[in-house]
């Protein structure tokens, strides 16, 4: 099935009415997606004068249980935790993580090359330093 979004031209209310409609059905499909596919970390974006901070809580995970790969200009977080098999006989069982993913956009101001990561108490901190600004060279032409 292929939905499409319907305009129509000096109609605003209806437009707008439309768009709504048209992003809360993407973001339901999406969100029954996401809910079949794994977990969806809560995450900080926070930007600073340098750098672009992304915060991640991924409680459970260690580092050698997450993967940060660039790849078409979006940073790719993901993450599966293995679980054991164990002899324990649960009457209620809400621990186990199995899959995380996140996929964020890179703005072309984040220089992709020095993207650093950090896992602490829980908490996955990828730093994404800006690029620095070059000023262009303003040449003076004396008019004769």
């Amino acid at each position: 099935m292929t939905v499409l979004r319907y305009s129509r031209p000096g109609d605003f209310f209806t437009n707008q009415l439309m768009n709504q409609l048209f992003r809360e059905t993407k973001d339901s499909f999406k969100n029954a997606a996401e809910r079949e596919s794994g977990f969806h970390p809560a995450t900080n974006i926070i930007e600073e004068e340098n750098y672009y901070l992304i915060e991640m809580a991924i409680p459970g995970l260690s580092k050698k249980e997450i993967s940060i790969n660039v790849e078409d200009g979006f940073l790719k977080i993901s993450g599966e935790k293995k679980e054991q098999q164990t002899d324990t006989k649960f009457l209620r069982k809400e621990f186990g993580i199995k899959k995380v993913e996140r996929n964020f956009k890179l703005a072309d101001a984040v220089n992709k090359n020095n993207i650093s990561a950090e896992v602490k108490d829980g908490i996955l901190n990828v730093v994404l330093p800006k690029v620095e600004k070059v000023e262009p060279e303003v040449q003076n032409i004396e008019v004769k």
